[in-house]
């Protein structure tokens, strides 16, 4: 039981899409309207600078490291 919480856990942490929520709650826009339309860390980066793209990126690296 405690092995599917734990996944169960680790996918919703992993669902968060960290990008569409730093360009909303920062800029006020949706990432995906903009540059390639992916909400990743690398469009993150051409639209929004390096600094909110390197955040997204250590975020995503975060959410996956942590689990």
């Amino acid at each position: 039981m405690q092995e599917i919480l734990l996944v169960l856990c680790a996918y919703c942490l992993g669902s968060i899409p960290t990008s569409v929520w730093v360009s909303r709650g920062f800029f006020g826009i949706d990432i995906r309207d903009y540059g390639s339309g992916n909400a990743g860390a690398t469009n993150t980066f051409r639209t929004l600078g390096p600094r909110w793209g390197s955040f997204v990126m250590i975020c995503d690296v975060l959410k996956g490291f942590l689990p």
